[in-house]
């Protein structure tokens, strides 16, 4: 499928300016097309960041032109102030026991369409939701396709603000670099949940002892050990579908691979 999107500015790079991104045409395309999965009646999982915000404004435009009815639920603030602007009505968490579809976008993919996520901060909701959702659509640009997790972006980390010292000498101590994420002023970022977040770089492959990036469900199972550790950026077997905004103008849809979790039961 080729689709040839207006020129529109480059988005930024969260951490890299220098990189080349998707523009704005290009990720309201793909926005439009994951609008256009959503069915009359579900309850869809409205993700964070740049190009999931373009398809919520692509579902409120929809919503708007089709009176299509529909209950929604936000992985973030600031989605949900973006929701009631397009007109998409919001519910309680608590309400729900699954999500038929959440759409949302990511740091980084690879190939089997495991994620890195968290740059935007809202990756422990994300995770919370998406854990609910019997299909999980990504929507990204090329740039965000990677060979490895951990290319471009370290693994972001939600921790107990109490626990923060200890979870960070531990992680330096078994060969990782460590950052807490600070706001332009130098204050400590938190999340909407009020917790701070680190940014973790480990060696592409571990060393005896050491976790690395070369077993990330490893990875994730020690990461997840540590006391204070509340959630992760890596999204390991969520991504059913990933739409992604090539360089030259065409959409390219990938899924899942066969065999792998297609039974479109909620995660948790």
């Amino acid at each position: 499928m080729r689709i040839m999107p207006p020129s529109s500015s480059p988005v930024a790079e969260e951490g890299d300016s220098t990189r080349r991104a998707a523009t704005v045409g290009q990720l309201e395309h793909i926005g439009a097309m994951a609008a256009a999965m959503i069915q009359p009646g579900q309850i869809v999982g409205l993700g964070s960041g740049r190009a999931a915000h373009a398809f919520v404004r692509m579902l409120g435009r929809r919503c708007a032109e089709t009176k299509m009815s529909l209950t929604a639920v936000a992985t973030s603030q600031a989605t949900e102030e973006l929701a009631h602007a397009v007109g998409i009505p919001l519910t309680p968490l608590e309400t729900l026991a699954y999500v038929d579809i959440a759409v949302d976008g990511a740091d980084e993919v690879d190939p089997r369409l495991n994620l890195l996520k968290g740059g935007g901060g809202a990756l422990l909701r994300e995770k919370v939701i998406e854990s609910l959702a019997r299909r999980l659509v990504i929507v990204v640009g090329q740039e965000k396709l990677v060979d490895r997790l951990g290319t471009h972006f370290p693994v972001f980390v939600e921790v107990v603000g109490f626990a923060m010292p200890v979870v960070m000498r531990t992680l330096t101590g078994r060969g990782a670099t460590v950052t807490p994420r600070r706001l332009a002023d130098g204050a400590l970022y938190k999340t909407d949940n009020g917790n701070p977040l680190l940014h973790v770089r480990f060696e592409p492959r571990s060393q005896p002892d050491q976790p690395g990036l070369d077993d990330l469900p490893a990875l994730e199972r020690w990461l997840h050990s540590l006391p204070g550790v509340i959630e992760t950026g890596l999204f390991l077997d969520f991504a059913d579908e990933v739409l992604v905004a090539n360089f030259d103008g065409t959409v390219e849809h990938r899924r899942r691979q066969a065999g792998r979790r297609t039974t479109g039961e909620p995660r948790a």
